[in-house]
């Protein structure tokens, strides 16, 4: 038993231990000028509306200039980073 146990196992393991991960970003150029440009970074789970409702809170009055999501078919959802922009004040 204890050995069909094993065998069940990694035969999970071999079909289901690696998977390709799909990323996706959206890049945008810059539309600031003059000045110093500030610029902020934060991870994300995209699942969470109440995290993303926060984060965009947060950086009121900046621009969004990266979004990233990363998933891969063991996980439900995704992780992503938002990146924002403004003039140094």
């Amino acid at each position: 038993m204890k050995r069909l146990l094993i065998v069940v196992s990694l035969l999970c393991v071999a079909v289901m231990g690696c998977a390709a991960a799909n990323i996706t970003s959206s890049l945008r150029q810059s539309r600031l000028e003059g000045g110093d440009v500030q610029t902020r970074c934060e991870p994300c789970d995209m699942r969470d509306a109440n995290q993303l409702r926060k984060i965009l809170q947060m950086y009121d009055g900046w621009q969004v200039f990266y979004i990233s999501e990363f998933t891969t078919q063991h996980i439900v959802g995704s992780n992503g980073v938002i990146c924002f922009e403004r003039i140094r004040k």
